[in-house]
């Protein structure tokens, strides 16, 4: 038996994708504008020393820095050893595994880190870790 097919083109074989994509771009705008980025505290007057290795920490780490004329930094708050000690010991009543990260300019003195360091063993910190930076060379 034979069908016949009408010569008329109509639409019913084509699928209207225009509000799939309208609802496709406000999605994406929806997404675009509620998203938060992740921002790193980054001390820019930092000059680490270059090393072979990686540093890497998947817990949201304290950071400390040591610039180079000694000054010690948490976040872009410029501390004493003695401050240091209070805000390790306040943050570790919140967070038992709590990391540090270390970071000492490559002009600042042994000296200054090895007491930054001592300040968090002393207020029972474990994970005290040195950061530098990675030479390509």
């Amino acid at each position: 038996m034979r069908v016949k097919h009408s010569e008329n083109k109509d639409s019913s074989g084509v699928i209207n994708i225009s509000s799939l994509l309208d609802i496709m771009f406000i999605l994406i705008i929806f997404f675009l504008v509620t998203m938060s980025f992740k921002e790193e505290e980054h001390d820019i007057k930092i000059n680490l020393p270059d090393t072979d290795t990686t540093l890497s920490s998947a817990v949201r780490a304290v950071i400390i820095n040591i610039r180079r004329d000694g000054t010690y930094y948490i976040g872009s708050k410029r501390v004493t050893l003695d401050k240091i000690g209070s805000e390790l010991t306040r943050v570790l009543t919140l967070n038992p595994g709590q990391k540090v990260l270390i970071r000492g300019d490559r002009n600042a003195l042994h000296g200054q880190v090895a007491a930054a360091i001592a300040v968090c063993k002393k207020s029972g910190i474990r994970d005290a870790n040195i950061g530098y930076m990675i030479s390509n060379n």
